[in-house]
């Protein structure tokens, strides 16, 4: 079957497995990456290893109805933040995956709300590609429960790991799989806002336990860690209870290459951080 791929390098270990089962990638529309923290360099060198169109810009209807024309059977959608336009249904099809139980944590970013505040959240779906994002008819999910260690990106690598084996199976009976998809319980559905700068922040008066949850939600990313009059960006850390006389937020110690805080019942240990931009 002849697919388009929306997306960037985090799916690409699944679309070389739809490649390897004989299907056949005919375009490939990603996004602007810093190549530093999200990626696309891989997925822009698959296209021109196959001679075939790529862009970083939005879709347009006309490109969408030209691949359409030119037999593609399935328009393929995963962590992609442009709004993809209308797919006539009646001579293809589009789908997307989403790392969350839908139609629980709709939304771009949902994996560090999961980890902070919703694990019954927790897994991926593969839903049909409508006008209202992460809204469409569910052809597939797999629950992955929260580790009591989770982070960003083992949650991440979980799901990129479970995810070429699931499209597989689907790209194999498409048809099928279409045709059973069933419609999202609107009544349930919960939205989660790209995460800001006040979710990334490590609020020194909180407990070590709550720390090492925004720590660990944000991994190398990046939460924010404000001392020294300066705003941080951390993107290693440990934490430990421990009783002390300290104010919260007081650097406790420094070290070569750690920089220890008090916080509300122990410290923070920050391994890895630079300074935020002004």
């Amino acid at each position: 079957m002849k697919f388009v791929y929306f997306g960037y390098d985090f799916m690409l270990p699944a679309v070389y497995r739809l490649l390897e089962d004989g299907h056949q990638l005919i375009g490939v529309f990603t996004f602007p990456c810093d190549n530093i923290f999200n990626f696309n360099a891989q997925t822009m060198a698959l296209a021109k290893h196959l001679n075939i169109p790529a862009s970083q810009e939005p879709p347009s209807q006309s490109q969408i109805d030209y691949f359409t024309m030119q037999g593609c059977g399935c328009f393929l959608s995963a962590g992609y933040p442009y709004k993809i336009p209308r797919i006539d249904e009646t001579k293809t099809r589009g789908i997307n995956l989403h790392p969350s139980l839908l139609p629980q944590g709709r939304g771009l970013m949902p994996t560090p709300h999961i980890i902070l505040n919703h694990p019954q959240a927790s897994g991926l779906t593969v839903h049909k590609l409508t006008d209202k994002f992460d809204a469409g008819d569910i052809l597939h999910q797999t629950v992955l429960p929260i580790g009591e260690r989770e982070t960003v990106e083992s949650l991440s690598a979980r799901i990129a790991l479970r995810a070429p084996d699931i499209l597989s199976m689907i790209f194999s009976d498409l048809p099928s799989y279409w045709s059973d998809a069933k419609p999202q319980n609107e009544k349930k559905a919960t939205y989660f806002p790209p995460p800001d700068d006040a979710m990334r922040l490590l609020d020194w008066n909180l407990p070590v336990e709550r720390l090492d949850a925004i720590a660990r939600a944000f991994g190398r990313y990046g939460s924010l860690a404000q001392f020294d009059n300066t705003l941080w960006i951390v993107h290693a850390h440990d934490v430990w209870e421990e009783r002390h006389h300290l104010k919260p937020g007081t650097v406790a110690l420094r070290l070569s290459r750690e920089i220890i805080i008090a916080a509300k019942d122990g410290f923070v240990c920050l391994k890895e951080l630079q300074q935020a931009p002004a």
